[in-house]
């Protein structure tokens, strides 16, 4: 009792030192599911983790349904999944949504982890959904190349799509879609604006039997954007697009949020390769990418790059870009694997510690399986903890070419994890992702959304901020010790929790110790 006790109170004393960070942990979300072709009245829903000892009390409110609410207990190391009224939360069609939109609206008294789960037969995808507060006002929608000829479910080519939620009333949403579309009944050619009118929870989708990737969204408040493929291959794009598909969505972090420099990952079971898009905000933008030539994008548009499953590559760029991968069809290996895409967080927005929960698939779920995908410096291997215990003695670890970082793959068991390092200022990339037969998800397992990408200046460090103080585009990466732990030649400049890291020994009172330091 007395540890259990301690632990809170660590929590406890964590959270004290750590106000309003920005990462996908938060008390409030707004999000809504982009159209799935399948129509099998499988329900969408919310799977919910609390990495709060105390567990959360949660409330979800469709407003679609007269405010609808449910109210339901997470408790902490297990994952909620709360089902979804199909009718009330996904979007249909190329238009506004009737009845007040189509926006599912999550509460909690402490921060929680939020993942929306689309999972119909032969059909499934999920995303990490984004708080409220690191919500933005400029995106740039990604999606796949077109599924033609299907005929089914009324469609003949499947659309690419990107879903808007209103935040706040009064919200003017401003479209420059990147191929013809046709919105609310009337044409508009791509690179051209529209405008559309958004109050909190009414939502918007956008769909084109063309690929919309690199279409911009502004607004003048904060908007939630969601984008994929109401059902895609994801073969590359200059290939004939066939085999077995999925749905795809991802919620996509606001363009201030973007970042310099990534590295990628094969995903685990493909033998022929996994696609990654860039994705340029600004002209101009320099791209470089390991064993290719150098790039130049302008804003809105893309790069799309086939990478062989054995390569780890390091990407960096000019200006912030967005990074992307896609799960091909299984169809071009013969494996059972289905296409699916997730979000690459930037070194810059490594996490330090993630809580994050598995999906469960539908067509076969005695082959299911589930995996993820570490990256870190290779000098800080041996600190990593999966669910407080230390990795597996076989892990295969891989040098990340032309750089200090090295990556591995994992197979995980279903249900809920953890993953952090004994240190706090070693950050780690994370993605989950799982398969079985004609289905698969993969989302990132958290990031940190610090806005990196805007303009900078210099701020006063306070531990665990999740603010880049110093304008070098990390957070975070200082312990307060008299030591220039990021060998920038500032001392104690963007700090981290406290100066725990060389007392191991008494790791906890050092802790609580620092931040009664810091707490007035």
């Amino acid at each position: 009792m007395a540890r259990v006790l301690l632990s809170v109170l660590i929590l406890d004393a964590l959270l004290c030192c750590s106000q309003a960070v920005r990462d996908n942990k938060g008390t409030e979300f707004i999000l809504t599911f982009p159209e799935n072709f399948q129509r099998d009245r499988n329900e969408p829903k919310l799977f919910i983790a609390c990495p709060h000892p105390t567990g959360a009390e949660v409330t979800i409110t469709l407003p679609y349904r007269n405010g609808h609410t449910e109210r339901v207990r997470v408790n902490y190391g297990r994952v909620e999944e709360v089902e979804l009224n199909r009718v009330a939360v996904e979007l249909r069609g190329s238009e506004k949504s009737d009845r007040g939109g189509r926006a599912v609206h999550i509460t909690s008294d402490v921060e929680i982890v939020v993942y929306g789960v689309f999972a119909e037969l032969k059909s499934s995808d999920a995303f990490l959904a984004l708080p409220t507060d690191v919500l933005g006002t400029e995106y740039y929608a990604a999606c796949s190349s077109i599924a033609r000829n299907r005929n089914q479910e009324g469609f003949r080519d499947m659309p690419s799509q990107f879903g808007v939620v209103g935040v706040h009333d009064g919200t003017t949403v401003t479209i420059i879609p990147s191929q013809d579309v046709e919105f609310d009944g009337r044409d508009y050619r791509a690179g051209r604006s529209f405008t559309v009118g958004l109050d909190r929870f009414e939502t918007l989708q956008v769909q084109a039997t063309e690929d919309l990737t690199g279409s911009k969204i502004t607004s003048d408040q904060p908007v939630a954007v969601l984008s994929g493929n109401v059902f895609a291959y994801c073969k590359p794009m200059d290939e004939h697009q066939s085999g077995t598909g999925d749905h795809l969505v991802q919620m996509i972090p606001p363009v201030d949020t973007w970042g310099k420099e990534f590295v990628t990952v094969p995903l685990t079971k493909h033998r022929r390769g996994d696609l990654f898009r860039v994705v340029a905000a600004r002209d101009n933008t320099q791209v470089d990418v390991t064993n290719e030539n150098t790039m130049t994008l302008n804003a809105g548009e893309f790069w799309e790059i086939d990478v062989p499953s054995d390569e780890y590559r390091h990407v960096t760029s000019s200006e912030p870009v967005l990074l992307v991968q896609y799960s091909k069809t299984g169809a071009v290996d013969g494996t059972a694997t289905d296409p699916f895409m997730m979000i690459i967080p930037s070194v810059a927005q490594f996490e330090a510690e993630y809580a994050f929960s598995t999906v469960d698939l539908l067509y076969d779920p005695s082959r299911t399986t589930h995996h993820i995908n570490l990256v870190t410096r290779s000098a800080d291997k041996a600190g990593l903890r999966l669910d407080g215990q230390q990795l597996p003695s076989d892990t295969d670890w891989h040098d990340v070419p032309g750089t200090r970082y090295a990556a591995a793959q994992l197979t995980i068991d279903r249900g809920t994890h953890t993953v952090r390092h004994m240190s706090p200022i070693v950050t780690i990339g994370l993605l989950s992702y799982g398969y079985t037969n004609l289905e698969s998800y993969g989302y990132p397992g958290g990031l940190r959304l610090a806005r990196i990408a805007a303009s900078c200046s210099t701020t006063t460090p306070v531990p665990a901020d999740r603010v880049d103080n110093d304008c070098d585009g990390r957070v975070d990466e200082e312990l307060l010790n008299g030591i220039d732990d990021d060998g920038d030649g500032l001392i104690d400049e963007d700090l981290a929790i406290g100066n725990c890291a060389d007392h191991r020994g008494h790791y906890e009172t050092c802790l609580l110790e620092r931040c009664r330091n810091l707490v007035p």
